[in-house]
């Protein structure tokens, strides 16, 4: 699993040379688990607030995708708190720094094989996170890379912890034969055009560790769309599953990073 966070370590930017106030970047805990948060210098009124959760891929954790989806510098400028929350440990050796998330449909390590309710642990993470900074749910969004794209996307078919969320290079796997809460729900699904991990066409990556029968992205949508949510598929020329090959991308095809995009497209920052 931990093979799509170790690609392209040389390409972490730094946050500040993006906007972002390191000072901003606070550890927090909660339900037994740390968290990174990105608190901007100034925000808007209480009730006027927004709050953007972030969960990592599997082999990964909050740390990583703070450095990798750089999405601190668009939250100082637009004035969004960001949470990066962690999973539980990937696998029976090395689970303090390689963690991931029980998405459904044998994603992903020891966390599905424990039976993990990382439903619940992130619903009750955001709730906590809501009265914190006085946020309003229909203000707080998703975002995951991987298996924490895979874990957003379960969310939003079976809970109704977020109405939105954004999904970087994951699939559908929730085990249910439809999604129960997807009515009114969104799933933004941004996705590698030669992506060998979760490929778009479904069946088992090339390069993938765990060896999942992913659904293809056409199964996802009509499955998610015939329980009455948005299903948009947004295929990125040339990238494969890595954040920064999405990044490189996005940059070529709209000029614009894939942390602006996401905000954009999520409502985070005016269109």
């Amino acid at each position: 699993m931990q093979e799509v966070q170790r690609e392209n370590r040389q390409a972490v930017v730094t946050q500040e040379s993006l906007g972002a106030v390191t000072a901003n970047i606070r550890e927090d805990r909660f339900g037994g688990r740390d968290m990174l948060l990105y608190v901007p210098s100034v925000l808007p009124p209480a009730g006027q607030r927004a709050l953007l959760v972030v969960l990592h891929g599997g082999g990964g954790d909050a740390r990583f995708m703070l450095e990798h989806l750089k999405i601190n510098g668009v939250a100082e400028r637009h004035g969004f708190v960001v949470a990066y929350l962690n999973g539980t440990a990937a696998t029976r050796v090395g689970g303090r720094r390689l963690k991931a998330w029980n998405a459904g449909g044998g994603c992903c390590g020891k966390p599905y094989e424990d039976k993990v309710d990382d439903i619940g642990y992130v619903t009750e993470a955001v709730a906590h996170l809501q009265r914190r900074f006085s946020v309003a749910p229909e203000s707080s969004f998703g975002v995951g890379h991987s298996n924490g794209a895979m874990m957003v996307q379960t969310l939003a078919c079976v809970s109704a912890v977020f109405s939105q969320v954004a999904s970087l290079a994951g699939a559908l796997v929730a085990e249910s034969a439809s999604c129960p809460a997807a009515r009114g729900h969104t799933i933004l699904n941004y996705h590698g055009e030669r992506d060998e991990n979760v490929p778009l066409a479904g069946g088992v990556g090339s390069r993938g560790v765990v060896q999942i029968n992913y659904p293809s992205q056409d199964q996802a949508r009509s499955k998610f769309e015939a329980s009455g949510g948005r299903y948009l598929l947004q295929v990125l020329p040339g990238a494969g599953h890595s954040i920064e090959q999405l990044c490189l991308s996005s940059q070529q095809q709209h000029g614009m990073s894939l942390a602006e995009r996401l905000a954009r497209d999520l409502g985070l920052t005016p269109p």
